[in-house]
């Protein structure tokens, strides 16, 4: 089994490679939400997530970097001096947990205002992942509680600091997978919605499942599961998991907001109605997640644009209908 000193140092590794990934994603939802600006649609609130995110993911990873360096620098004749150094604790231990449980509570807001805004605007359907959140809050106090209490020399995941753990861990587990099921149920019965007022047209399966994924953050979820595992068995790996965690919540989150951004969620970001758009032309084109093509409609270009009103799944308000013929011979409709 990897020593704490250990764990820690193949975690800042991994944490430093992952953090390269993030920052990639991060500077393509810059692009995307200022690119929105141009267009006299600029998200603020959008930019200010992401920047949170940047900060804290930015911070975490400087600390732990730190960390691991005077660990195994500070004092080189001395044998296992970097655990010695390691296990004092103290406000540099509490300094990086606080700062990781602060990027946790970001990143549940955020998901539960995703909840929020895909239902358009349902209070009913965030309730349970709200108070999921203000229960994670809780116990990431509790969490950074117990590593303050830590005494020189204590185990890191001691059996009090690995109970207040596991419960962080598993309310921010719970809170996304009922936020992902959430997600999910709305956007399959958005796109039955779709196909029907299609005449049942088969829309593109692969990219509603990558839209789903993508949009319920099943990276971060999948990522908690292999975290807590090894917290409850004791097993340093943990450590190496929790120093990559802060990376992949911002790569999870950044890919939302990269589609928000360039307005392919199903919710935008501006409102909490949803919009869809799919149309049908020839040669066969996807303009969207839910764009779909008929190739039978040849010479003609349809598009097709549907409002989902917040209150039923069955209900529709059509916008406009309007036929223009073109001197080719083909028409448009707007509906």
């Amino acid at each position: 089994m990897l020593s704490y000193s250990k764990s820690a140092l193949v975690g800042a590794i991994l944490e430093d490679l992952a953090y390269g990934l993030y920052f990639s994603y991060f500077l393509q939802g810059l692009h995307t939400i200022f690119g929105r600006k141009k267009r006299g649609n600029f998200p603020i609130r959008l930019l200010i997530t992401s920047l949170i995110l940047f900060f804290l993911i930015t911070l975490r990873m400087v600390l732990d970097n730190k960390f691991v360096v005077t660990a195994f620098t500070y004092d080189p004749i001395t044998p296992y001096a970097a655990d010695i150094y390691m296990q004092g604790f103290g406000n540099g231990a509490m300094f990086r947990t606080g700062t990781y449980v602060a990027l946790t509570i970001v990143a549940d807001i955020f998901i539960v205002y995703r909840v929020y805004a895909i239902w358009s605007g349902s209070i009913f359907a965030a309730a349970v992942p709200s108070v999921l959140a203000i229960a994670d809050i809780v116990t990431g106090g509790l969490f950074i509680q117990a590593i303050r209490e830590l005494a020189a020399g204590d185990s890191p995941d001691g059996k009090n600091v690995a109970t207040h753990a596991i419960v962080f861990y598993s309310f921010t587990l719970a809170l996304n997978v009922i936020s992902s099921f959430l997600i999910s149920l709305r956007i399959y019965i958005t796109k039955r919605q779709v196909e029907d007022i299609a005449g049942g047209t088969s829309l593109l399966d692969l990219t509603t499942t990558m839209t789903i994924l993508i949009e319920s953050a099943v990276l971060y979820s999948a990522a908690l599961i292999a975290m807590i595992v090894p917290t409850a068995l004791g097993d340093n790996v943990q450590f190496c998991l929790l120093s990559v965690m802060p990376s992949i919540i911002g790569i999870a989150f950044s890919l939302i907001i990269v589609r928000i951004g360039a307005g392919l969620s199903p919710a935008s970001s501006t409102g909490p109605n949803s919009t869809l758009q799919f149309a049908r032309s020839a040669p066969t084109t996807a303009t969207s997640q839910f764009d779909t093509t008929d190739a039978s409609t040849s010479g003609h270009d349809s598009m097709i644009q549907v409002h989902l009103s917040p209150g039923s799944q069955r209900s529709r308000e059509m916008s406009s209908i309007s036929e223009r013929a073109t001197t080719n011979g083909g028409d448009k409709e707007n509906v």
